[in-house]
């Protein structure tokens, strides 16, 4: 049986459809990111469509000026459409997206980095498939690398980290299972806020500060199709996402590893249909510590004989999902527990 906040989420929701079938939250969560935001600005505010839009630029507690920026940006605008700017104190890609999408007013979320530029018709394409498939719980796109000075010879290989490309997806409803980058993402409100209706919280804070730390997209996507929804993928929708000469350093990118690999094993936690109780999922995790304990020896060994780029990201990629597990194993099991509890497995 429904309990009274699922029934009045519902209510809610038939009231918005009545009075707003159609329009985008594009939600902008930003650190420091004073000097990525005007393009991005300006792409998202010179969308077409035949819709209402609003963008919601969340300043996630940064340290330079970015708030009082985006504040003349707003006052200096020829825009119609409405900018907002939000703070949101507690440090965490996860808690900005989440002060977005209270805010939000439109049935459809967008969440745009602050270095992503929006094709023109992104929104229109996006908010027609959406509409059109009321089963759609998140619709992901493609990035195009904007490259800051030169590309580095090792970036296609490891181009997939930096969310650009299709992933190897086609067009059309993903599988179970299946996720999408956070970038130029979007989403439906309605399976957000019911995500919130049952208690669900995000065990990762995702990017936070100078902290690499990620897999709160992933978390998202595996929390919605749990709630019955699909995730869908359109090849149309195309934005360039700009990387900056700093994030194409070899340094760089081996602490987006590190921060990458610092969700294990939590994500797990998602797949408790596959366990009858507790102790077998207990069982799953110690045979992926196993894998890794593995991976640690034939990584290590393999640098040793070669020392190449793909070596050292894999002794680095064992290693730290080494440290996650021992730091995570028990928010592992309860969130195990909790998943159960509020998906009504």
């Amino acid at each position: 049986m429904e309990n009274q906040s699922e029934k009045e989420t519902e209510k809610c929701f038939k009231t918005s459809r009545i009075n707003m079938e159609v329009g985008v939250s594009i939600v902008i969560c930003t650190f420091n990111g004073q000097q990525r935001l005007k393009k991005t600005l300006d792409h998202a505010t010179n969308q077409l469509t035949t819709f209402p839009y609003e963008i919601l630029v969340v300043n996630n507690n940064s340290t330079d000026d970015t708030g009082l920026w985006v504040e003349s940006y707003i006052a200096e605008s020829d825009s119609k459409m409405p900018v907002r700017l939000l703070k949101e104190e507690r440090q965490g890609l996860s808690f900005a997206r989440k002060k977005g999408i209270e805010a939000a007013n439109f049935p459809f979320i967008l969440f745009c980095d602050d270095d992503n530029w929006l094709n023109s018709d992104f929104i229109q394409i996006g908010a027609d498939i959406l509409s059109a498939n009321s089963n759609i719980g998140v619709l992901g796109s493609f990035g195009i690398p904007k490259i800051d000075g030169t590309k580095p010879d090792w970036f296609d290989q490891f181009s997939h980290s930096y969310a650009v490309g299709s992933l190897g997806k086609s067009s059309g409803i993903q599988p179970k299972g299946s996720y999408h980058y956070g970038a130029a993402c979007f989403f439906r409100k309605e399976a957000l806020v019911r995500l919130n209706s049952i208690g669900f919280e995000s065990l990762l804070t995702d990017r936070k500060g100078q902290n690499l730390s990620s897999g709160g997209d992933v978390e998202l996507c595996y929390a919605i199709q749990l709630l019955g929804y699909e995730l869908h993928y359109d090849e149309r929708l195309r934005f360039f996402h700009f990387i900056e000469k700093h994030r194409l350093e070899w340094e760089y990118y081996v602490k987006l590893k590190k921060g990458i690999s610092a969700s294990f094993p939590l994500l797990e936690s998602y797949s408790f249909k596959c366990f009858q109780n507790k102790s077998e999922f207990r069982n799953h995790l110690w045979n992926k510590f196993f894998i890794v304990l593995k991976g640690i020896v034939k990584s290590g060994i393999s640098s040793v004989v070669s020392q190449s780029s793909q070596n050292e990201l894999n002794w680095i990629n064992t290693t730290s999902k080494f440290t996650a597990f021992v730091t995570n194993y028990k928010k592992t099991t309860s969130a195990f527990v909790r998943n159960r509890q509020i998906f009504n497995a």
